[in-house]
């Protein structure tokens, strides 16, 4: 998974959470890697857990309009997140496994980071001016 300029958000905090998750994804998929899969998709789960509390806090702290829409994208990535995860931990790194983090993962976060992320985010730079 690339990490491209076109992603970042122009907050660090939030910048630096998505590209860890980016390099973890990396690993996950990274066939040299099967033996740490569960590793890796446990490690995801807190980071997602934890990345998606601090957006939250960042956005009630400044006070963002949309914060409550924002919190249930990311409430609804949680639970897709976890049936994969339960499915990724009993199957193991399978070809139709890893599609499924290619488009649920991947797909999904690179369409939250361009579209909800980047809204958020021009918001609160303009409020914290």
């Amino acid at each position: 998974m690339l990490w491209t300029k076109s992603l970042e958000t122009g907050i660090a905090k939030i910048d630096e959470q998505h590209k860890e998750l980016f390099r973890q994804i990396d690993m996950l998929l990274d066939p040299k890697n099967t033996n740490r899969h569960a590793e890796v998709i446990n490690f995801l789960d807190g980071y997602i857990a934890k990345h998606f509390s601090d957006e939250q806090r960042m956005q009630a702290d400044s006070k963002y309009p949309k914060a409550a829409a924002h919190k249930s994208y990311h409430d609804g990535y949680i639970v897709s997140f976890r049936k994969l995860k339960e499915t990724y931990l009993k199957e193991g790194p399978t070809a139709q496994n890893n599609m499924a983090v290619n488009k649920s993962v991947v797909g999904w976060l690179k369409e939250h980071i361009l579209v909800h992320d980047k809204e958020f985010a021009e918001y609160y730079r303009a409020v914290k001016k």
